[in-house]
């Protein structure tokens, strides 16, 4: 092939390959995704998302309940954003400790209303139950001992031990040891006598430590919150069991402000188990105890 034929293929395949590459689709090298083909085409949709975002968390904070009344009229109420938030934390170091014990329980209508102010308020307490209220209420017992509070017996019927043959006596306190075991799993390790009213053998029919009180709020009697706060500390001391009893509305209304009242001058709540643990009081069977001190 001559010099000049060379020249001429030479050229051809230049201009092939360049319509070649003209004629070739280019490559689509990075695929765009949806979300970013919406804020494309609608830039707003962002601020729209954040906003929603923003009030459904809003409303979820406030706790917006909306409901519908006999009347036909739809209402929306909110509770206070404070319900979400624990009021303070429990520290115990340097503190006089107390506990706090409920008795009668548990009531539907009162117990959840002062679990709820116990869970805001950071305290623990002991609920010295009966077995015919816990029989009545177990999902509530279960949910009491769920939230670190400590289930003890109050027997089954609250009679006075004392005053009826021990045959009865010893049958009382064992059903509502059975009833709390059928539904918790396990027995109580604490009793309380009905009137605080016992004897030697019914503290052996017990077969655990016996829990009275050292500070009675009487709050069975008065019924006046500002005078179940006032008794209150009036007897409080380093140590002390306190009794109260969560069927009463005016007894579940004080222990807010008895919480606070005692916090102030440097009191601090657990239950009757984790008070002997840091007082190092090995609580034994059939034994009384008032209060618990080293």
């Amino acid at each position: 092939m001559s010099t000049q034929d060379k020249s001429s293929s030479r050229s051809r395949s230049k201009a092939i390959g360049k319509s070649a590459i003209k004629n070739t689709p280019p490559k689509d090298t990075k695929k765009v995704s949806l979300f970013r083909r919406l804020d494309i085409r609608f830039p707003w949709l962002k601020l729209v998302l954040v906003v929603f975002i923003g009030i459904v968390a809003i409303l979820d904070l406030l706790d917006l309940t909306i409901s519908k009344t006999n009347n036909h009229v739809i209402l929306a109420t909110v509770a206070p954003m404070q319900k979400h938030v624990k009021v303070t934390e429990r520290v115990l170091v340097g503190k006089k400790l107390v506990a706090l014990t409920f008795d009668d329980g548990p009531s539907s209508a009162t117990t959840p209303i002062l679990l709820q102010t116990l869970e805001e308020k950071d305290v623990p307490a002991t609920f010295f139950m009966l077995g015919k209220m816990a029989k009545n209420n177990p999902d509530l017992v279960r949910e009491i001992e769920s939230k670190g509070h400590e289930v003890a017996s109050h027997t089954m019927y609250h009679q006075n031990l004392i005053r009826i043959p021990l045959a009865s006596a010893k049958a009382d306190i064992n059903e509502a040891a059975s009833v709390i075991e059928d539904i918790l799993g396990h027995k109580p390790s604490l009793t309380r006598p009905p009137y605080g009213n016992n004897n030697a053998e019914i503290r052996k029919a017990m077969d655990t430590p016996v829990i009275i009180w050292s500070v009675d709020t009487l709050d069975w009697k008065n019924k006046n919150t500002e005078a179940i706060v006032s008794t209150t500390m009036s007897e409080i001391h380093d140590g002390a069991i306190i009794l109260m009893h969560d069927i009463h509305p005016t007894s579940v209304e004080a222990v807010p402000t008895l919480i606070d009242t005692a916090r102030k001058a440097g009191y601090e709540f657990t239950t009757i188990s984790e008070l002997a643990e840091i007082k190092e009081v090995d609580l034994e069977d059939g034994e009384l105890y008032y209060n618990i001190l080293p």
